[in-house]
């Protein structure tokens, strides 16, 4: 019952994407602003809905949670006491009581895939042109623990990268958003496994995704299909399901 729930909740969340990016003619990026590309420059920075936000925050008009959007000012992370349930894994051992994490926010149990939505404000990625490897091939979402060593991870998180949740970075994206710099986040390898053997805070590795049961990690797809991967997947056919555009065929054990 309970993976069957987070199989829905990634359903939902890649079938909401594909109707905003219907609407939009693109996808957010992982965080920043969006649909404007500047919104400090027009005027929308103060007001609801939020023009500055997580990918999160701007997919909730598109799985059935519009008014906690137009409740939502200035940027996503004002969202305080706002659980969406959809955004929460029944077997994450690390989701604290309320689902509610650092400074009265929501948690969430899963992480976007940085090499498909990227940091560029306004967003840069359309379908099918910037998925050229194919959307029933690339990974779009996967479960992570909504608390991992130092990091709790809220769904509204957009000012501070170390909370927010996604997975999978290269070199080359580190420079296309004004926040995330350093060499900290050089860790989120695109390539970089899940962990298979957490089953706490304590022993959670924040640089990558991790499996909530026995029976592997359940990922959501780009054409809205979700697949279990388990831990006999090798570290080459996941890393070729992590990046969008690498041109290369998934192995048969993922």
């Amino acid at each position: 019952m309970a993976r069957t729930e987070s199989t829905n909740n990634l359903k939902q969340q890649v079938l909401g994407l594909h109707t905003l990016h219907d609407t939009y003619k693109r996808l957010p990026p992982t965080y920043g602003a969006f649909p404007s590309t500047n919104p400090w420059g027009t005027g929308q920075t103060w007001g609801a809905p939020a023009a500055t936000g997580s990918l999160q925050y701007f997919l909730l008009p598109y799985i059935e949670q519009k008014n906690i959007y137009n409740n939502t000012a200035t940027w996503s992370w004002t969202s305080s006491g706002t659980v969406v349930k959809i955004f929460t894994a029944p077997l994450d051992p690390t989701l604290p009581g309320g689902n509610l994490h650092n400074g009265n926010r929501g948690a969430i149990s899963y992480a976007a895939n940085a090499m498909v939505f990227k940091f560029a404000d306004g967003g840069s990625t359309r379908i099918p042109s910037g998925i050229p490897d194919g959307t029933s091939n690339t990974i779009i979402f996967a479960e992570k623990f909504s608390e991992c060593g130092s990091q709790q991870y809220i769904w509204g998180e957009c000012s501070t990268p170390s909370n927010t949740p996604f997975f999978a970075t290269d070199s080359g994206q580190l420079n296309q958003g004004n926040t995330v710099t350093g060499p900290t986040f050089i860790g989120y390898a695109w390539n970089a496994l899940p962990q298979w053997n957490a089953t706490s805070v304590q022993n959670c590795n924040y640089l990558t995704v991790q499996s909530m049961s026995a029976g592997g990690i359940v990922v959501g797809m780009g054409d809205g299909s979700v697949r279990i991967v388990n831990s006999g997947v090798s570290q080459t056919s996941w890393g070729f399901a992590v990046h969008p555009s690498d041109g290369a065929v998934i192995g048969n054990d993922f």
